[in-house]
């Protein structure tokens, strides 16, 4: 199966509720990917962030993730 097939594939089991949220994260993902450069400041100010979420227990590991995902979409 294609990575095409297999993203439709997806689509086609979600929700309207999840497929709002997959939009977002869509829409976050290419707002947040311009052409800017960061400067060291901003990426250690992401780098405390992200480090705070994963204190705070707002992180997965991405194997586990992966997981969940696969289970719930039959792949």
């Amino acid at each position: 199966m294609s990575t095409l097939d297999t993203t439709v594939s997806m689509i086609q089991k979600c929700t309207e509720d999840e497929l709002q949220v997959v939009q977002q994260v869509i829409r976050q993902f290419f707002l947040n990917r311009g052409p800017h450069t960061t400067t060291k400041k901003q990426f250690l100010e992401e780098l405390q962030i992200s480090r705070g979420q994963h204190q705070s227990g707002q992180s997965q590991e991405a194997g586990e993730a992966l997981a969940e995902l696969r289970a719930k979409y039959g792949l």
